[in-house]
């Protein structure tokens, strides 16, 4: 991980979140290594696991055995409208976001009626209300770099990888958002069932 704590606009986080996770090791692979690739252009940018943020902020306050629970209720309500079974996502091409954390990202297909299930799911389980919109997308690049650069970025990783293509998803991890990414951990996880 490279330190991302002397990058200024680093925001730190307090929060726990909800995240997608690539359950095929070769999809898991190819997109870490994305990551990885993109974070050495612009230093001291963090290096985090390739996931889709399906839910956050989940307040620390939260017992962790209640989000396990909750999770549990909200998989169970949406695999009964859908099948979670080999769940994937379409990814588009990779685009300039316009947040720290969303720098450069892989937009992920809100056709996918699973997908959306689950994020209303998990919104009703732990009561969370007046969140944005869900934005679902892949993130590849953390980084207070200028418009400009994070074009210049998104175009390196669609030279590097082509077609995003599909992404299959089979976990949910729990994750400790505090701080700034390089000192965020999965404290838990959750199958797709």
């Amino acid at each position: 991980m490279t330190d991302a704590t002397k990058d200024p606009a680093a925001p730190p986080l307090a929060a726990y979140a909800l995240w997608l996770v690539p359950t095929v090791p070769e999809q898991r692979e190819k997109f870490q290594n994305l990551i990885n690739d993109l974070a050495s252009l612009e230093l001291p940018s963090p290096i985090f696991s390739p996931h889709i943020t399906l839910i956050h902020p989940i307040p620390l306050s939260t017992r962790l055995s209640d989000i396990h629970s909750s999770l549990k209720e909200a998989i169970k309500a949406t695999s009964s409208k859908h099948s979670l079974e080999k769940f994937t996502v379409d990814l588009g091409p990779a685009q300039k976001g316009e947040k720290y954390y969303q720098s450069v990202l892989s937009p992920v297909s809100t056709a996918n009626e699973a997908l959306l299930t689950l994020r209303e799911e998990v919104e009703n389980v732990f009561s969370l209300k007046n969140l944005p919109e869900y934005f679902p997308h892949l993130s590849l690049f953390y980084g207070g770099v200028s418009p400009k650069r994070r074009d210049e970025i998104a175009k390196i990783a669609n030279e590097k990888i082509g077609d995003m293509g599909k992404l299959e998803v089979g976990e949910i991890a729990i994750v400790s958002c505090v701080g700034t990414a390089e000192k965020w951990e999965v404290v838990g996880r959750e199958k797709l069932e």
